[in-house]
């Protein structure tokens, strides 16, 4: 594989395919098509087809873990969630959707629904209390957030990021700290909005262009403490600085990546998938802070969108593909080196969260949405 040729972000009914760039053949890949409810728009790039050999199946190795199905949220198509703390924890989905839960994710009560045309694609919780949501409006084209200090039970008017794309998810370092990547601008390369005062205002953010070629990022991105800050896509990008200023270059694989995850500055993992021409995904492990990455450690049955590791050893890799009710979530117990299948949720997994319990033991969740648009919270105590 070589470097992209054209990167699109164009409408669902766009053929996948093969196209011709002078004498060299370029394949159509997919990564995702974003939103799932309305008219979704392409993450995909074109790249030079050159002979390789994948097998991409699912493990049968027995499961390492036993996870469970603890919560199953009709109508939504969950893109995010949250638990600051063991008990009380948030999702965010599509068409203006937030749920929350404070018995550690075994019921869910859905406490903003504004419908159509809201898409909420991330949420980060300070505390139980302090809420903020990102997303979008897809009649105008604004990237927007809101806030909530009473636990979601009254919210904030849209602060409104930008006014001619798509926000996607929202993260914070601390107090003042915050970072939203653009999942799509109209008129300009996409951006990231960066705050060092906390993000209450519009005027608190301000917008910088990580990679001037415009590509794409995957949902998921590293922030850091130490506000070093990494997100990939079409490229792979870091900022020393809490997204003020970036350096980029290209992906980590060889077709495009997606989540990004680094426990520190020394271990990181990026993982990535596409749902077209095929179905698969992949991951690539760092051991010095992104200086040098493997290959391929991971050749999946599904898209890679979300990654977490407890420490540098044990981890998860969660994916899937909606379109095809496909998905589920690999474990590593050697830093990402080889996979194990942890459990086959059918569904395409999206975000994950952990907390720490008394006596050392660590709650873990991972949310998605199967073919049905239903969405799927799985859980896992490890002590």
């Amino acid at each position: 594989m070589k470097s992209t040729l054209c990167v699109s972000l164009i409408l669902l009914g766009t053929l996948a395919g093969v196209s011709q760039t002078g004498s060299t053949a370029a394949v159509h890949h997919v990564s995702s098509r974003e939103p799932v409810l309305g008219v979704a728009r392409e993450k995909s790039a074109e790249r030079t087809a050159e002979p390789e050999i994948r097998k991409n199946e699912i493990p049968q190795q027995t499961p390492a873990h036993n996870w469970t199905l603890q919560a199953t949220l009709t109508g939504a198509v969950i893109h995010d969630l949250a638990f600051p703390t063991a008990q009380v924890g948030y999702i965010a989905a599509e068409l203006g959707q937030v749920w929350k839960t404070t018995d550690g994710g075994s019921t869910w009560s859905e406490i903003l629904n504004l419908g159509f045309p809201y898409y909420w694609y991330g949420v980060y919780a300070r505390t139980a209390n302090d809420v903020v949501i990102s997303g979008f409006n897809d009649q105008n084209f604004e990237g927007i957030i809101r806030w909530s200090s009473d636990g979601g039970t009254t919210w904030s008017s849209d602060v409104v990021l930008t006014t001619t794309g798509w926000s996607d998810r929202v993260r914070f370092a601390n107090v003042n700290d915050g970072i939203v990547m653009d999942q799509l601008n109209l008129d300009a390369a996409n951006a990231d909005h960066y705050t060092t005062d906390g993000g209450a205002t519009a005027a608190d953010w301000t917008a910088v262009v990580p990679d001037a070629s415009g590509g794409w990022f995957g949902d998921q991105f590293s922030f850091l403490s130490d506000l070093h800050t990494r997100a990939s896509g079409i490229n792979y990008c870091m900022s020393p600085n809490g997204g003020q200023t970036w350096r980029c270059g290209p992906p980590v694989d060889s077709v495009f990546d997606g989540p990004v995850f680094f426990l520190n500055d020394t271990y990181g993992w990026v993982g990535g998938g596409e749902i077209s021409p095929a179905v698969e995904g992949w991951l690539h492990v760092t051991t010095n802070g992104g200086k040098n990455w493997s290959g391929r450690t991971l050749n999946a049955a599904w898209p890679i969108r979300e990654i977490l590791f407890l420490n540098a050893k044990s981890g998860w890799a969660a994916g899937g593909n909606i379109y095809t009710n496909v998905g589920g979530i690999y474990f590593s117990s050697n830093g990402g080196q080889t996979w194990t299948l942890d459990v086959n949720t059918g569904a395409e997994m999206h975000g994950c969260a952990s907390q720490k319990l008394s006596g050392g033991a660590v709650q873990i969740w991972c949310a998605g949405s199967n073919g049905a648009l239903n969405g799927l919270v799985y859980t896992l105590l490890i002590k």
